[in-house]
């Protein structure tokens, strides 16, 4: 067991760039590709997470030096300062639970698969680490190792429901056949993104008027002054170019921002469509052997919301949320949180919620700012932790900071951390969660088969019929 043990933490260790050629030309082996045809897909994969490290680099170079300036500017004295995910997800990693997560959720995702309850394949193993977090935290506060793996658990589970449920409009708003994202961060985002998109559509007129509405929208889009507008480059630098002349900076620096965030809004879609298209070919292969080896089903490749950053509205809600998340973390009642290294990764907060709302800007925009305000509180909740882990020497605490924290914990670490400090009843109650939401996508999966059937045979029989 060690030795085997020993094995997955030398794969983790090397870091998602490394370890995603591995893993994927491993799975690609698995499931039937050619060892040439596996390990090109595996590189290709890294290529385009470098690709779009390298492009997000744009916003952390340009943006981090104004957050810094806002901050000062609007003297924030809070307690925490946001330290960043890249710190905590190498921390979850080294922790007791984070020691055994990998393999546990591999073995926890076959069951799933076994039972039916599931049709994604989760391989975004890099991201593993979210699960590893919420087990580390009630880890931490209770020293019950069965609570840290059931928190692990129920946090995994939830956010395998949330990909089978969204697989579909994931797929007809990225154009990315047989994918789905479980990933723990982004999965936690839908359940108020979806509370919102029902709000909005309660106050929706008629469906005459709706008609007529996206008729004079589609004359409004063709015009040229709006095409020119709302073109990603222009919104790039006119966004990028007034953020920086609010904190000072001469037109020069300005328009160096505007640039910038031109390149983010050109380059990042590219650096998406890079990732998407090394990921069909291991998505099909998967696809077919897991279709053959557990006939009658289809199943989905788990994904790390990365391949979701390329759509426009992503990319610009994400330069909007910026100013407004550091206005928030002055004005939300209960923020002890400095947004700092999180500031520039707020694409990565509204990736689901441009899925639920199929890329309607207003609507991602609502359902970010909803998002960014619970995210800076549950993160001041989790403060004193992660300031645990950095007095422990596990992170580096900056110089003149009182405590840390970091944008990446949210309501699916938060729950589950809860429910056990309720000691044994949180223990039951987050099994009972578990049993109820496997036994809930098991049911709602066997009906969108019946559902699946039901229309292939209606439209067998209109063919020969005529209608």
């Amino acid at each position: 067991m060690e030795f085997i043990m020993s094995i997955f933490r030398a794969i983790s260790d090397l870091g998602s760039t490394l370890m995603l050629p591995v893993m994927f030309t491993v799975i690609g082996l698995i499931f039937g590709c050619k060892f040439s045809k596996a390990l090109k897909a595996g590189i290709t994969v890294s290529i385009g997470m470098i690709g779009i490290n390298l492009v997000m680099n744009l916003v952390y170079n340009n943006m981090e030096p104004i957050a810094d300036i806002l901050v000062s500017d609007f003297g924030l004295s809070l307690k925490y300062l946001d330290v960043g995910w890249a710190a905590v997800s190498a921390v979850a990693f080294s922790t007791a639970v984070g020691a055994f997560i990998i393999p546990f959720i591999l073995v926890l995702n076959m069951i799933l698969i076994s039972l039916k309850a599931t049709r994604t394949i989760n391989i975004d193993i890099w991201n593993y680490w979210h699960y590893a977090l919420t087990g580390s935290f009630i880890h931490m506060a209770t020293n019950n190792m069965i609570l840290a793996f059931l928190g692990a658990s129920l946090h995994f589970v939830a956010s395998m429901v949330v990909a089978d449920r969204t697989a579909k409009k994931v797929q007809e708003v990225m154009g990315i056949p047989g994918i789905s994202i479980p990933q723990g961060y982004a999965a936690a985002t839908v359940p108020h993104s979806i509370l919102v998109d029902k709000i909005f559509d309660l106050f929706t007129k008629n469906r005459q008027e709706k008609e007529a509405n996206s008729e004079r929208a589609h004359q409004l889009r063709d015009n040229e002054i709006v095409k020119t507008i709302t073109d990603p480059i222009f919104v790039g630098l006119i966004i990028g170019t007034i953020i920086a002349f609010i904190v000072g900076y001469d037109w020069k620096a300005a328009l160096n921002v505007g640039i910038s965030m031109s390149a983010l809004m050109y380059l990042l879609p590219r650096m998406a469509k890079v990732l998407m298209e090394a990921l069909v070919p291991i998505s099909s292969a998967a696809r077919a052997f897991m279709t053959k080896k557990f006939k009658g089903q289809d199943f989905y490749i788990g994904m790390d919301s990365a391949v979701l950053l390329g759509h426009p509205t992503t990319i610009t809600v994400g330069l909007v949320l910026m100013p407004i998340t550091l206005l928030l973390a002055i004005f939300l009642p209960g923020n002890q949180l400095i947004p700092l290294a999180g500031i520039s990764s707020m694409q990565w907060d509204v990736a689901m919620a441009t899925v639920i709302h199929k890329g309607k800007f207003g609507r991602t925009l609502v359902s970010g700012i909803i998002g960014t305000s619970m995210v800076l509180l549950i993160s001041s909740y989790f403060g004193p932790y992660i300031t645990e882990f950095a007095l422990s020497g596990a992170i580096a605490i900056p110089e003149g900071t009182t405590g840390i924290s970091a944008m990446t914990v949210h309501l699916f670490t938060f729950i589950p951390h809860i429910m056990a400090n309720l000691d044994i009843i949180g223990g039951v109650v987050m099994a009972a969660g578990i049993i109820g939401l496997v036994l809930w996508n098991r049911g709602w999966l066997k009906q969108q088969d019946h559902l699946n059937t039901t229309e292939f045979v209606d439209a067998e029989a209109s063919s020969y019929t005529g209608e």
